[in-house]
């Protein structure tokens, strides 16, 4: 339904063609990521969208902001140490944003059968496992209690997580099969230096920093839509969540509106963050 309301490149607007160039409105974005200028402008219509269809574009925007502190890392003489094949993100803890986890449903669901069913029944496994298995005592009342950004408590639930020991439901003989629709948090994901602190337990791979998180964008854009609290699907137990809040995926707002206010939330997190960020 996305790739029906809008196109998008960096610098100029694109039409969406047919009945869509009737009545459209071009909304821009532009940011300055580690002093590079980046313009985005969208010709969107007056279509109603639902929440999974914001996430081809904000697929596009984490792309190309990655790519630019990609390529200020390397001119900067540093190295990044993630490379194909390497696997050692994919037991850790990935959160969805909502619109994120409708959208990779309906990929899933438009996958071929024999695929569909691979990817359901890893799931499920996952699922059952998880589920079975409450947080420990002393990590629930900090993540009940605290905001949902805070980074402790977020290391607590990743060392909960990573005791399951999964590989991540969509990796199949080491290869992530739904690369092209990665969730926004593995796009982001960069460790600059040696690999060897991703094999070892005891040490702390230092994590690349980006100027915006845009899953948490996401995350706030639909927590503001729908009236609730900012939500993250842990992503094993993204499909069976899916099936259980049909009615929330299909609730529809003004596409124009949702790009509109996602452009600013983007525009504000990388506001706050260009005082405090160093790479």
């Amino acid at each position: 339904m996305a790739e029906n309301l809008l196109k998008t490149v960096e610098g100029k607007p694109v039409g969406t063609g047919g009945s869509y160039n009737c009545g459209t409105e071009v909304i821009g974005l532009e940011l300055d990521i580690l002093g590079k200028k980046m313009n985005f402008h969208i010709s969107a219509g007056k279509d109603q969208a639902r929440l999974a269809d914001i996430v081809p574009l904000a697929r596009t925007i984490c792309t190309k902001i990655t790519d630019v502190v990609l390529q200020s890392v390397s001119s900067n003489g540093g190295q990044i140490a993630c490379r194909k094949g390497c696997l050692a993100c994919c037991r850790h803890l990935i959160p969805l944003s909502v619109p994120e986890a409708f959208r990779l449903n309906e990929e899933i669901a438009a996958a071929t059968g024999r695929r569909r069913e691979s990817v359901w029944k890893t799931c499920l496994h996952a699922a059952r496992q998880i589920l079975d298995r409450k947080p420990p005592i002393p990590l629930m009342p900090q993540t009940a209690e605290a905001s949902p950004a805070s980074s402790v408590d977020l290391n607590l639930v990743s060392k909960w997580y990573r005791d399951f020991k999964l590989d991540c439901p969509f990796l199949h003989n080491g290869v992530c099969t739904i690369y092209e629709q990665r969730p926004l948090a593995c796009r982001e994901h960069y460790v600059t230096g040696s690999a060897k602190a991703c094999r070892e337990e005891r040490c702390c791979p230092e994590v690349l920093e980006m100027p915006v998180q845009v899953p948490n964008a996401l995350g706030k854009l639909a927590s503001e839509l729908e009236g609730t609290s900012v939500e993250a699907v842990i992503l094993p137990l993204a499909l069976v969540w899916c099936e259980e809040n049909r009615q929330r995926a299909e609730r529809t707002w003004p596409f124009a509106t949702m790009v509109k206010r996602f452009f600013e939330i983007v525009k504000e997190m990388a506001y706050e963050n260009s005082a405090t960020l160093i790479v």
